[in-house]
C-alpha cells in the first residue's frame, strides 16, 4: 500500500471514530462508544504508518508505536488506560457484581469518557 493510500485509509478510521459517539442519554453505551472511537482513531494512525492494528487495547496501540510517533503519544497512556477499562464492564450485565451497566454508569462518567476521547483525537488531528 502506498504512503498516500495509507494516509487516506488512516483518515477514514479517524473519521469513523469521530462519528461513533452520540449524545444518546445511555451512559454505559456512551462510555463504551468513547472507548471504541479512541480505538478507531488509534487504528487509523497504525494504518497510516503501515502497521497492522490488531486488538482493542488503546494502551497497547500507544505502547507499541515506534519511534517519534510513539514518544509523542506516550503521554496519552493514562488516557488510553482509562478508556480501556470501559471496554468490558460497559457492555455486559454480569461484568459488575450486582449491577447492570445501565445502573452503574452516570452522566458524569460518560462525559469524562468523552473528554478522554477528545484528548486522543486532538493529538491525532495535530498530526
Amino acid at each position: 500500500m502506498s504512503e498516500e493510500k495509507r494516509r487516506l485509509e488512516g483518515k477514514r478510521w479517524l473519521l469513523q471514530g469521530e462519528g461513533v459517539l452520540l449524545e444518546a442519554g445511555k451512559y454505559a453505551q456512551a462510555a463504551f462508544l468513547a472507548q471504541q472511537a479512541g480505538e478507531k482513531a488509534l487504528k487509523g494512525l497504525w494504518v497510516t504508518l503501515g502497521l497492522d492494528p490488531w486488538g482493542h487495547s488503546l494502551a497497547r496501540f500507544i505502547r507499541k508505536l515506534p519511534g517519534e510517533v510513539g514518544a509523542r503519544l506516550f503521554p496519552l497512556l493514562p488516557v488510553a488506560l482509562a478508556l480501556d477499562k470501559l471496554y468490558i464492564p460497559t457492555r455486559y450485565p454480569d461484568a459488575l457484581p450486582g449491577l447492570t451497566p445501565k445502573e452503574a454508569y452516570t452522566r458524569e462518567e460518560a462525559a469524562e469518557a468523552r473528554t478522554l476521547l477528545e484528548a486522543i483525537q486532538e493529538v491525532l488531528r495535530e498530526g
